[in-house]
């Protein structure tokens, strides 16, 4: 504590007696000083000489007087006390300046091959723009004439490339043979199709496996000639029937293995096919209607042999005498006073023989597997029948 903190004893202010508390005094005590002035500023050269402003009106160092970037950091710092050499303020303005310098140049640089980055960018998307991809082409119509047959190919885009082939005979002297084809083909069939550019380049290619399912029946295949059919591929292969209700046409239609680029290029197509020819095609319809025919005939045969009543066994020969009471011409029948029923068949063979009037004396005569042969007295004709009941 100072000698101004202290208070001898009994010594009060009346200001002090006012407030009724001591009061602080500060006064300047001097110090013994323990250094020169030259030590005082010692540190000033340790610290970084920065430049001094330059004060109003006075002209700038002389660049000839200024050295080199190199030797510019090499300058002694001023000492305390001394005046400052303008040739090394000058070369310290210019060792400030070229990091700044660099800088710029580098954003510059930076700014600028963003800007080319951005026009090349805009150039090649300019060069590389397309068009929106058509939702379909309709790349028309070819043929193969020594099938006759006319296929029109339909390209479609969805997402994918697709197709849609129509197939038809050349001419309507051909849908004959060319439904019996479609209906019961005689081996499996294929169809290739390649699609290529103005210039001739493949760009495309599928090949149509259509299900062989052969039948015996041909009635049989005729009944599912209109029922859609899918290939192992996805395909789907489809009959369409013309005015006469007879197939005019085979659609098939599915995926292509194509992408987009080679979309936008397809020009023209062409198609190969195991379809026979037109002259088997005419001798596959002929086999097909005698098989239809001898399959019908049969089946006629079988129904008129169901409606026969079974025959008779007997264990020996009957020739005996019996009177015909009736009749039954939807079955063929005709039945005696003696309880007898002989089947003469359903196609008036009493009345072609002038049997047709009632009652009517016969003589039969019958084998073990009863066949009959029935006579008359009254007629020179005879029936065969089948002893039934």
């Amino acid at each position: 504590m100072s000698d101004a903190d202290r208070q001898e004893p009994g010594a009060q202010t009346q200001d002090e007696n006012a407030q009724a508390g001591p009061v602080s005094r500060y006064e300047i005590v001097p110090t013994k000083e323990t250094g020169n002035e030259a030590d005082l500023y010692s540190f000033r050269s340790a610290m970084p000489q920065f430049l001094p402003s330059r004060a109003p009106g006075q002209p700038p160092a002389q660049t000839a007087a200024q050295p080199t970037q190199a030797s510019a950091p090499s300058a002694a710092p001023a000492q305390p006390g001394q005046p400052v050499d303008p040739a090394q303020l000058a070369a310290l303005s210019v060792a400030a300046k070229l990091p700044l310098d660099q800088k710029k140049l580098l954003l510059f640089a930076g700014v600028g091959g963003i800007g080319f980055m951005l026009i090349a960018l805009l150039i090649y998307l300019a060069a590389n723009k397309q068009e929106p991809i058509a939702p379909f082409v309709d790349l028309g119509q070819t043929n193969i004439a020594s099938a006759g047959l006319a296929g029109r190919l339909i390209a479609k885009w969805d997402g994918a490339a697709q197709y849609e082939l129509h197939i038809d005979p050349l001419s309507p002297q051909q849908a004959a043979g060319f439904a019996a084809v479609a209906v019961n083909p005689p081996h499996p069939l294929t169809i290739d199709l390649r699609i290529t550019s103005d210039s001739g380049a493949l760009l495309c290619q599928k090949e149509i496996v259509i299900p062989f399912n052969p039948v015996q029946d041909p009635d049989d295949a005729l009944t599912q000639e209109f029922e859609p059919q899918k290939t192992f591929d996805g395909d789907t292969v489809q009959n369409v029937a013309g005015a006469d209700g007879h197939i005019e046409e085979i659609v098939m239609s599915g995926p292509l293995t194509c992408p987009a680029k080679a979309y936008r290029a397809f020009a023209i197509w062409q198609f190969t096919s195991s379809f026979p020819s037109v002259a088997d095609q005419q001798d596959w319809l002929r086999q097909q209607q005698s098989v239809i025919a001898e399959l019908r005939r049969r089946a006629a045969q079988a129904r008129a042999n169901a409606n026969i009543p079974r025959s008779l066994r007997i264990a020996s020969p009957i020739d005996a005498d019996d009177v015909i009471v009736s009749d039954n011409p939807s079955r063929g029948t005709v039945t005696t006073r003696a309880g007898r029923t002989f089947f003469i068949g359903v196609h008036g063979t009493i009345g072609h023989a002038g049997w047709e009037v009632f009652p009517a004396a016969i003589h039969f005569h019958c084998d073990t597997k009863s066949n009959c042969v029935l006579t008359r007295p009254d007629s020179p004709v005879s029936l065969s029948a089948r002893l039934v009941h």
